[in-house]
């Protein structure tokens, strides 16, 4: 019987104790789900030996950033989202340039 009680109080002190998902991640979530199709097209591109159809990249970019602007992130929430980025979206935050336009920086 103590096991379990001890058990039970072990179970409600670790999930009181897990980080809550923050504005910033919620975003950072957000951009990553937006760009991956952009990134698979990016990558299928590179990866083919017929050649890279841009008019398609180009709408795919567009659609990125259309999604990415209706995150309505703030700019003072920038900072906490590039870093979040890294660690929910890693393929993402090794595309500086892109990750850049698609978040309006260049």
């Amino acid at each position: 019987m103590r096991f379990v009680l001890f058990s039970l109080i072990l179970l409600v002190c670790s999930c009181e104790q897990a980080p809550k998902e923050t504005r910033a991640d919620r975003i950072a979530k957000a951009v990553c789900d937006c760009a991956t199709p952009l990134l698979n097209l990016n990558k299928q591109a590179a990866e083919s030996p017929q050649g890279i159809d841009f008019e398609k990249i180009q709408a795919e970019f567009e659609k990125s950033k259309i999604c990415i602007a209706d995150q309505r992130m703030k700019p003072e929430d920038l900072p906490e989202v590039q870093k979040s980025i890294v660690v929910k979206c890693p393929q993402l935050s090794g595309e500086v340039e892109l990750l850049n336009e698609l978040l309006g920086l260049q």
